[in-house]
């Protein structure tokens, strides 16, 4: 029993399918993995607003399409009605999954961006606290920028702000300061970062609507094929 050499191509193109859609679950791992390391430093800006739940989110997810994504080769490749089957429909709700993780990136971004920049301007008002000056070193050293809007409110800016480029008596090259404030940067790096996330995720899920669609085909064409010959 085989199929059709139309159904033999949708086989082998499900499997490439699923290869890059192993490759894309790899990536969102390594992405998510990057992301929440640079979350991570900005947690504290957003303690109401957990910011690392989307780089995490997109961890799991990128774990489970390459789970995913591993039996749908076998599927095609074993020419399993059963298991072209299942894998469509843990295909469709994974996709169903991601449509829903981008679409909430991108409705609370706005939230998570006022909350950081509130938070933000809370932590810049009791600067003189040594923990509150080490975490705005790590927001200037990462983000390039100095300040809550400009250099100028530090009066003499920390080492921080010059990506470590200073004069003789450690005291930073004036030519070398971040010009850009904090306040905004760190917007700029969540709104941007959650964008990435988003979008990210948009794609995969094109990708995998094409995978779903020759999943469905090649079910289809395996189950005719054993009634014919039955």
């Amino acid at each position: 029993m085989g199929l059709s050499c139309g159904m033999s191509l949708i086989k082998y193109i499900l499997f490439i399918f699923n290869l890059l859609c192993a490759i894309c679950g790899i990536a969102l791992i390594a992405i998510g993995a990057v992301i929440l390391s640079k979350f991570n430093e900005l947690d504290k800006l957003v303690e109401e607003h957990n910011a690392g739940a989307p780089p995490i989110a997109l961890i799991v997810l990128g774990s489970i399409i390459f789970i995913i994504s591993f039996f749908g080769c076998c599927g095609a490749i074993r020419e399993s009605y059963c298991m072209s089957l299942t894998y469509g429909f843990f295909l469709l709700v994974l996709l169903i999954a991601q449509i829903v993780i981008a679409a909430l990136i991108f409705i609370y971004i706005g939230d998570v961006v006022t909350a950081a920049k509130n938070a933000f301007d809370t932590i810049w008002e009791n600067r003189s606290q040594q923990q509150n000056a080490e975490f705005l070193d790590v927001i200037q050293a990462n983000l390039h920028c100095c300040g809550k809007t400009t250099f100028l409110e530090w009066g003499v800016p920390p080492l921080s702000c010059c990506g470590g480029n200073t004069i003789v008596g450690n005291v930073c090259n004036p030519t070398a300061i971040y010009l850009s404030g904090c306040r905004n940067a760190v917007g700029e790096f969540i709104t941007g970062a959650s964008h990435l996330l988003g979008w990210i995720a948009v794609g995969v899920a094109v990708i995998q609507f094409v995978g779903l669609i020759s999943a469905c085909c090649l079910a289809n064409s395996i189950r005719n094929n054993e009634r014919r010959y039955a």
